[in-house]
């Protein structure tokens, strides 16, 4: 009864064994290793979700909460074969009820100049640690053979994982694919009746920047995440003004296989979601955002809100040399 319902739970979860994100135009590391150092700067990146916003439970059973996530990343370019590498890393913290990863992903770029852009061929090797919070279940029976296997079992695993993925981008556009868990590593939680797969997971997205006037740029984008089974699709504009302020609307769509005798394919309209940011500081170095997610489906069994917050910061990249002054002598000033 319990491996049924490990494996009715991860089916339903619509293509979330890993996090989602509505700022995910703004978090290219994370699904993708072609990114890194991309950017040719330094850039520290922190995201916090909260998925449902007062979910609450209908039993007064322990467990059963919302999905939380938490990223943390580093993206630089390295001064290595002429400026044409780019490293980076992050941690994630993703809570899905019982369920809790961790992920340690570093990756690793290789830049090759395109036309007006770049670019990037990226791999990534990491690992990955899963915790079974076992007094979250409810079992028929206690007696069940897998319940108390698990129960007296090893509740964390760690398990190596990989990635590959390419990622261009130009000052007007920019387009990546990618595919991580490469490994498709498997988690027993130290059980021999309990396997959870951590799928193949494909992502593609893409952007273009319309430069409507001196001051307006419209900036639209989309993403599909996938496990080949299972799809998610975010698309929508972000305008920026000034290159200051920025506000956007996107909406979330799923499509979920199932069996035909139920109704085959469905397709989901999951979320619409509200953007608002703000570049300050010199340079822009500091990117604040915020979303706001209205939930538009499976409303009896959620939350009516998600909500998450962006904090990046901007650092001058790693090898960076300062171009030296050049005098002018006819015009008697510096350049």
């Amino acid at each position: 009864m319990l491996t049924l319902l490990l494996c009715t739970g991860s089916w339903s979860l619509l293509a979330q064994q890993d996090a989602q994100w509505s700022h995910y135009m703004f978090n290219g590391l994370y699904y993708n290793p072609g990114n890194a150092g991309i950017e040719k700067v330094t850039r520290l990146t922190l995201i916090t979700r909260k998925q449902w916003l007062g979910y609450a439970r209908n039993t007064v059973d322990a467990g059963g909460t919302s999905p939380t996530s938490s990223v943390f990343s580093i993206n630089t370019r390295l001064p290595f074969l002429s400026g044409r590498t780019g490293a980076g890393a992050y941690i994630i913290a993703d809570n899905k009820g019982p369920l809790t990863s961790i992920e340690f992903q570093p990756s690793l770029a290789y830049h090759i100049p395109i036309g007006n852009g770049l670019l990037g061929i990226g791999i990534r090797a990491g690992l990955v640690t899963q915790r079974l919070n076992t007094d979250w279940y409810r079992v028929v029976s206690e007696d069940d053979p897998s319940y108390i296997a698990l129960k007296s079992a090893r509740a964390s695993q760690f398990k190596m994982d990989y990635g590959t993925g390419l990622w261009y981008e130009s000052n007007r556009w920019y387009a990546g694919a990618s595919v991580n868990h490469l490994s498709r590593s498997k988690f027993s939680y130290g059980t021999d009746s309990i396997q959870s797969i951590l799928n193949n997971h494909l992502h593609v997205t893409g952007g273009y920047r319309f430069q409507v006037s001196t001051n307006l740029v419209i900036t639209p984008s989309a993403i599909v995440q996938s496990d080949l089974k299972q799809f998610t699709f975010v698309y929508g504009p972000l305008a920026t003004l000034n290159n200051k302020y920025w506000l956007g609307l996107n909406a979330r769509n799923s499509i979920a296989k199932r069996d035909v005798t139920v109704g085959g394919n469905t397709l989901g309209f999951d979320d619409l979601i509200f953007y608002l940011g703000l570049n300050t500081l010199k340079d822009n170095a500091l990117r604040l955002g915020y979303s706001f997610d209205l939930v538009t489906s499976g409303r009896r069994a959620k939350a009516g809100t998600s909500h998450e917050i962006m904090i990046s910061y901007m650092l001058p990249a790693v090898g960076a040399v300062p171009k030296p002054p050049v005098h002018t002598p006819r015009y008697r000033h510096t350049e």
